[in-house]
């Protein structure tokens, strides 16, 4: 066993635990590369095998077997576990649709295995930030937390696509923490489950499950309780489970957030982490200062190291395909050092219905064309051909028949499939090396329920009916403004220039494969 002791810390880190850390493989044989690993066999000749901090639970009732990888919280029954869970939801539904539709209250980060007499399907929590990436070998189905994992079990080639390199190596790409677009990956065959979708043994491709009907209107009045009612289930849910500490800024999601616990508030640690450039005046630093101290909750501001030793960064690249450096990543590492065991709650996925796309309402969704939409994503020009290709093939799949004026349209599914699905599950997918973070916004039924407002409700810059649901379960939390303008001074105007990359050794060999040439794109 390696041990490696910090000065600073009196935490030893066993490396060897850190390696594929809270991942796991779906395969058939067993992967148990180290102590930390152990494997299970399910139906189908299918083995599951686990990392020692990453939990499941399994489930069998009429030819079904069930089994849940990772957190799922219930907000109607926040003390129930996982394993009840599951035996409530197995014992009621005798097919897949039923079994998803049954799953909507679902809040946390989770992969469900269902499985019946003739085949295994396989999804995710909506936004999949447990992510799942798939392989066929023939006859046999690879499914992985990272396609590194494959890789370490099948013989993988990266993917030859002249159009990826320019892609990502375009400076859209790299100013935007490097976000892939569409379901493919690095490696050749080997692709990414997109959220609202399942992948079967017996097929080769995913099959979209949501949306499956047109969002109906609803009262603010009715929304609001709703809403309520799952954040306040899912905060009661994650304290009663575990060691907790909740990511507070000056921003609206985390607000709710805020204004949610307020019944659980003394069991959560709230924090947030200054980077390199904020000062005292920062919003991000003085707004939760005052709102913990009107409020009296437990705040700190936490000020990471500003470096990353090498051994931390090859582990992670190891770990995590695409795996990146950013200011964040350092917040990662003293997570890691510190010896900070507690769940992490943040407020990813409250965006959706915030019209992220469109905060003040202004396009009309459905005439904007695939390389309208792309350009969203990569947000400078030319529009990589990689990125519009993706759209394209993603938005064919998906059609119209469920979107609506003021349900979800297409750029809500837009930033929720490809923003959040990709960018937003690679930061968690980072963190799992230290920590388990998990957003109660990732919840199909609240998003659900968000969407089913006028969609003016939810327009920029006021988002009126986040405000409700403050005012709703603790006003108190209005105290001090949501997203304040920061006061520009020198300091603060300097740029914070970070390093996003592909690892070096990636692009050479992309290089050497593909060949680099200009995309003009659109």
């Amino acid at each position: 066993m390696s041990r490696v002791n910090f000065g600073l810390s009196d935490v030893p880190i066993d490396i060897e635990r850190l390696l594929f850390r809270r991942q796991f493989v779906l395969g058939p044989r067993p992967f148990t590369p180290n102590q930390h690993w152990s494997s299970t066999q399910l139906q189908h000749g299918l083995h599951l095998s686990t990392h020692a901090d990453l939990p499941f639970s399994s489930a069998t009732a009429q030819n079904l077997t069930v089994t849940l990888v990772g957190h799922a919280i219930d907000p109607y029954q926040p003390k129930a576990h996982e394993s009840d869970i599951l035996h409530s939801l197995i014992e009621k539904v005798p097919d897949l649709d039923e079994f998803i539709e049954s799953t909507l209250p679902l809040t946390g980060r989770w992969v469900i295995i269902f499985q019946d007499r003739r085949d295994t399907k396989i999804f995710t929590d909506p936004c999949g930030f447990r992510q799942v990436y798939y392989h066929r070998d023939g006859e046999e189905l690879w499914c992985a937390s990272q396609p590194e994992l494959i890789k370490a079990n099948r013989q993988l080639r990266l993917n030859t696509n002249p159009l990826l390199l320019p892609f990502l190596t375009h400076p859209g790409h790299v100013q935007r923490e490097s976000p892939w677009i569409g379901a493919s990956t690095l490696y050749g065959n080997c692709f990414h489950l997109l959220p609202n979708h399942y992948i079967s043994a017996d097929r080769a491709d995913p099959v979209r499950f949501y949306p499956n009907s047109v969002i109906g209107r609803k009262t603010e009045s009715e929304i609001v309780q709703s809403a309520s009612t799952i954040l306040q289930g899912a905060m009661i849910g994650l304290v009663h489970r575990y060691q907790v500490s909740l990511a507070l800024t000056a921003g609206v999601d985390s607000r709710v957030l805020l204004a949610a616990s307020r019944h659980v508030s003394n069991d959560i640690d709230y924090f947030v982490y200054r980077q390199r450039t904020f000062g005292a005046d920062h919003p991000d630093i003085w707004v939760p200062e005052r709102i913990a101290g009107k409020l009296g909750v437990r705040f700190a501001v936490k000020t990471p190291g500003y470096h990353l030793p090498g051994w931390f960064v090859s582990i992670l690249s190891h770990n995590d395909t695409c795996a990146r450096v950013l200011p964040k990543t350092c917040n990662i590492y003293d997570k890691l050092v510190s010896g900070d065991t507690r769940v992490t709650i943040n407020g990813n996925a409250g965006e959706i219905c915030r019209n992220f796309f469109d905060k003040n309402c202004s396009m009309n969704a459905a005439d904007l064309s695939t390389a309208e939409l792309a350009a969203l994503l990569v947000g400078q020009e030319p529009i990589p051909s990689f990125a519009i290709k993706e759209i394209d093939e993603w938005r064919n799949r998906t059609g119209n028949s469920f979107f609506s004026d003021e349900g979800l349209n297409i750029l809500d599914l837009l930033y929720w499939e490809q923003r959040l699905g990709n960018w937003g599950a690679q930061y968690p997918a980072e963190q799992d090396i230290a920590v388990e973070e998990i957003s109660p916004f990732n919840c199909r039924q609240l998003i659900q329920t968000l969407s089913a407002s006028p969609r003016h409700l939810r327009a920029a810059p006021d988002y009126p009916l986040y405000r409700s649901l403050i005012e709703e379960m603790w006003p108190e939390a209005l105290a001090f403004p949501i997203n304040p303008p920061l006061k520009v001074n020198a300091a603060g105007a300097i740029k914070n220039k970070i390093r996003h990359y592909i690892p070096s050794t990636v692009v050479t060999v992309l290089k050497r494969v593909a060949g680099y040439g200009r995309d003009t794109g659109r």
